[in-house]
């Protein structure tokens, strides 16, 4: 029998994630994370910085996530919620810088032409 492997942190890290943003105001924060890459950029962050937990099951029998938090702890729960409040921050901190260096240089290359 063939075994494949789920990864226990991201189901968490997904509804953590859409719990943590739905606190903060729509704009910028809700509609900035409702971008697809924006949203994956957030989940890698989070993912890379906390313990992933596994689980290796059948290929042959479906597997029924029901574990929910009770993978983690109190206070990794926590840790996992304080890393989302961080990522997003971060994130948003690159997107503006990046954004404003796009728009400086178009308007600069504008102004050449």
């Amino acid at each position: 029998m063939s075994k494949k492997l789920l990864n226990l942190t991201l189901p968490i890290v997904l509804e953590e994630i859409e719990n943590v943003l739905a606190a903060y105001p729509k704009y910028p924060y809700q509609q900035a994370f409702s971008v697809s890459e924006l949203r994956q950029d957030l989940v890698a962050y989070v993912l890379s910085r906390v313990p992933n937990k596994y689980a290796a099951v059948e290929e042959t029998e479906p597997f029924v996530y029901q574990m929910g938090s009770s993978v983690y702890s109190s206070k990794q729960m926590l840790d996992i919620e304080n890393c989302i409040h961080i990522g997003i921050q971060d994130i948003l901190h690159v997107y503006h810088q990046t954004a404003s260096r796009l728009a400086r240089s178009l308007s600069t290359s504008h102004l050449a032409s």
